[in-house]
């Protein structure tokens, strides 16, 4: 028979090793992780042959008195939990006790230790030897001969240059998490990263080399998650994701899912198969995020991913028509630069010079991937949309419908904004019936007729939300359809926001749901096969999502309204374009799409090799 044997420290430690420590990188990082729960606030890290022959690194963090050293090699000795509890609510970086003695089972070890209240330092090593010593309040540990007992394992160790670039990349990422400390990182005695704490924009620009002008913060919250941080705007991506940092909870982790759903999102800004470079912070609620997945700590789960996906896509989506919206403010508004022209005629007095004035050049947005006007594709709608201006005809048809809640004789609101004026544009004409053609002061628009008039219809339906004001139609019979209980519980979660959002809706019977008026922009939308969908969204069960549920009724509402392939008159097209100034200008339909294409002449001479 077999028998069973109880493994002693040194051998399960050993083992132990084989998860935490895997190669120079990972034990800087539970150093460094150590430091920063002990508030540190100047870190010092040293590393000699890429780390396989020394680690050091420095700390002036709260330290360790010196009746509590003979524990910080002991298996499973922590100061970040007590009890079964605190694995629930974990807020340290560092809680499983296993970092240290781990490291010190393949690895000699030195820990030097002095507590602000404590007059000197005390040194401990792996065998547990002390001695007194002289050293600043904080801590430094230092490992060297990495693996020394385990020839094995140090085989697998990648070369000295290799290991030197994964403790770099890792240093860049903790700087990432901790933007307020000041670290200074040494390569074989070189000062390679003077970090002086002075926010994650700075860290990006010094770490990165991205200027502020090429970053876009992303901020936004909801009730149990928050997000804070940067990405690059259009002007910059790259072919892989090797530059895109999460961070939850102060906690470096795994991109994963949050790094997929930020990547797909931006699909529809960025040419295929480039990504953006960003830095996220991620608050949630640590009761709804599991950190305690591996000993490495890189890998977290989520109670709910719906939510998570939801959350981030709204973010990503906001900030770039923010952006957009800036942009299109920027390059349409005409800046007025004097210039001095001045008569070589002696007799002339300052007084005499004359100013002129010309509009500021601009640049063109490029907007999605089928949307790049470097491609030929995006070339050629470019031409065919130029090459159809000397053949349009004012005597058109006439498509009276094409939006159904627009009024085309309403007087554009007082709230009118001023990136592109009603007085600035000219109407040159329609493209293949859905792209409208209109020359600003400086450019060519390309609009998408059906993207604009999604993105008008959303924004006032989402209006009439927000004033309570939303009109409401009675259905000549009333929607009767079943629902399974499941249904029937988050339908009856959901009905007073729905109620407030323009429906009369109500239980019938036990199984029934009974729909009496809907939002009257929605009058010819599928509304039963609507409702079935919000059901069965797990993002909008919670009241707390009133934003998302609203986004989700209005995108309805504007998609019902679009009549696909309608033709415009010149008037129609003026009163088109006079009511999306009334709106925010979002240059972006509800659900991502671009608007509009921007050209200046600079441009357009440049697509016809002109230039």
């Amino acid at each position: 028979m077999k028998v069973i044997n109880i493994l002693p420290p040194a051998i399960y430690n050993r083992l132990a090793a084989g998860e935490v420590v895997e190669n120079p990188a990972s034990i800087v990082k539970e150093l460094l992780e150590n430091a920063l729960d002990a508030q540190a606030k100047h870190i010092t890290v040293q590393i000699v042959n890429g780390g396989i022959d020394e680690i050091v690194v420095i700390d002036d963090g709260e330290g360790v008195a010196e009746a509590e050293l003979p524990k910080v090699f002991m298996p499973h000795a922590t100061s970040k939990i007590k009890s079964a509890t605190d694995i629930d609510q974990i807020m340290s970086l560092g809680f499983r006790g296993e970092a240290l003695a781990s490291i010190a089972s393949v690895a000699k070890v030195t820990f030097t230790s002095k507590p602000a209240s404590q007059e000197y330092a005390v040194q401990i090593n792996q065998d547990n030897e002390q001695q007194y010593t002289s050293g600043n309040n904080g801590t430094t540990v230092r490992v060297a001969n990495l693996f020394y007992n385990t020839p094995a394992r140090k085989k697998f160790l990648r070369s000295p240059n290799v290991e030197k670039n994964h403790v770099t990349q890792l240093i860049h990422e903790i700087v990432f998490a901790n933007p307020q400390i000041q670290l200074r990182y040494y390569v074989d005695q070189q000062l390679v990263l003077d970090y002086r704490g002075q926010g994650l924009a700075s860290a990006i620009n010094q770490i990165y080399n991205i200027d502020d002008k090429q970053l876009i913060a992303v901020k936004d919250k909801d009730d149990n998650i928050a997000v804070d941080g940067y990405m690059t705007n259009i002007n910059y991506s790259k072919v892989n994701k090797d530059r895109q940092v999460v961070i939850i909870n102060g906690r470096i982790v795994d991109g994963g899912l949050i790094a997929k759903v930020v990547n797909e999102t931006m699909g529809n800004y960025l040419p295929i198969k480039e990504y953006p470079v960003f830095v996220l912070h991620f608050d949630i609620a640590v009761n709804r995020v599991d950190v305690n997945v591996h000993p490495q700590k890189r890998e977290v789960r989520f109670d709910d991913r719906d939510v998570i996906i939801s959350f981030v896509r709204q973010v990503i989506t906001k900030t770039m028509e923010a952006y957009f919206l800036t942009q299109i403010s920027r390059l349409t508004q005409p800046t007025v630069e004097p210039t001095q022209t001045v008569n070589n005629d002696s007799n002339v007095v300052p007084s005499q010079v004359t100013t002129t004035t010309k509009p500021q050049e601009s640049k063109t947005v490029q907007v999605g991937h089928s949307f790049n006007p470097n491609q030929t594709q995006a070339s050629n709608v470019v031409l065919q949309s130029l090459n159809v201006l000397q053949k349009q005809n004012d005597v058109v048809k006439s498509a009276p419908n094409i939006l159904n809640n627009i009024n085309f004789i309403e007087p554009v609101s007082a709230t009118q904004t001023t990136a592109l004026s009603q007085d600035t544009f000219t109407i040159l004409g329609q493209v293949f019936d859905t792209y409208l053609l209109i020359r600003t002061l400086d450019s060519l628009l390309i609009i998408d007729q059906h993207a604009m008039a999604e993105r008008i219809n959303y924004d006032r339906f989402r209006e009439e939300i927000d004033r309570a004001e939303v009109q409401a139609q009675m259905l000549l019979t009333p929607l009767i359809f079943s629902v399974t209980p499941k249904e029937l519980v988050r339908f009856i979660e959901l009905k007073p926001l729905l109620n407030s959002f323009g429906f009369d809706c109500d239980e019938f019977g036990d199984d029934s749901v009974r729909i009496s008026a809907v939002p009257s922009m929605m009058a010819n939308a599928p509304v039963k096969d609507f409702v079935k969908v919000l059901l069965n969204d797990k993002a909008v069960v919670n009241d707390s999502l009133s934003e998302l549920v609203k986004h989700r009724v209005a995108t309805a509402a504007c998609k019902a309204s679009i009549k696909a392939g309608h033709v415009l008159s010149p008037t129609q097209i003026d009163l088109f374009m006079k009511n999306y100034f009334a709106t925010k200008n979002v240059p972006l339909c509800p659900h991502g799409r671009p608007i509009m294409l921007i050209y200046n002449q600079n441009k357009l001479e440049t697509l016809f090799a002109r230039k």
